[in-house]
């Protein structure tokens, strides 16, 4: 009789931890949602198998290439080294958000411009991703590095690493670089920095 009335209150003990637990704990929240690590231009961000850094930004209303190409408002592009760190890892999610959390995908009518990037093991890969913008999605402008490509319901990157790299645009600056007209010579990506590249 001992046995059982034990029995039953570990059973009534354990539904009301279950009970306190789903209470207390957003767990369809934190289930679906990526581990967000957060950088600056210049910055390397370690998520678990792929090192990003953000090299340099460039505002233009063209990008040069074969053939070049004219953006709708102005091209951002957004140079990027990669490394994959443990295993050869493709990058299959390249995407802004602004600061209204807005989101615009990477584009390709830029002839080298890339959507995702194809990374060997420890070899530092180079890659222009290039977003064709309004003049409202320059301020807090933040790019994001996924290895699942983005969707409407983040599906491909939920409960992974993902980088959010802050490009350090302010209201401020925003004019100044909707003024800029020079245009941007992008390279294909690889082995080989932009800066150098474009020598």
């Amino acid at each position: 009789m001992r046995r059982a009335i034990a029995s039953a209150a570990l059973v009534i003990a354990a539904m009301g931890l279950g009970r306190l637990i789903n209470d207390h704990v957003p767990l369809s929240d934190v289930a679906d949602q990526p581990f967000v690590h957060a950088g600056t231009v210049g910055e390397t961000v370690r998520l678990d198998q792929v090192e990003v850094t953000v090299t340099g930004i460039h505002v233009t209303p063209t990008v040069m290439g074969n053939p070049a190409s004219a953006s709708g408002g102005r091209w951002l592009v957004v140079d990027t080294e990669l490394v994959a760190t443990r295993q050869p890892t493709t990058v299959a999610g390249l995407f802004l958000v602004d600061a209204q959390d807005r989101r615009w995908i990477a584009s390709t009518r830029g002839s080298e411009c890339v959507q995702n990037a194809n990374l060997a093991t420890g070899v530092r890969h180079y890659a222009s991703v290039c977003f064709d913008v309004p003049r409202r999605a320059l301020e807090g402008a933040r790019l994001m590095v996924t290895r699942g490509a983005w969707d409407s319901h983040e599906s491909e990157f939920r409960r992974d690493d993902l980088a959010q790299i802050d490009l350090g645009i302010d209201r401020s600056e925003v004019d100044g670089l909707w003024a800029q007209t020079d245009p941007v010579d992008v390279k294909e990506s690889g082995p080989v920095p932009p800066e150098e590249a474009r020598r």
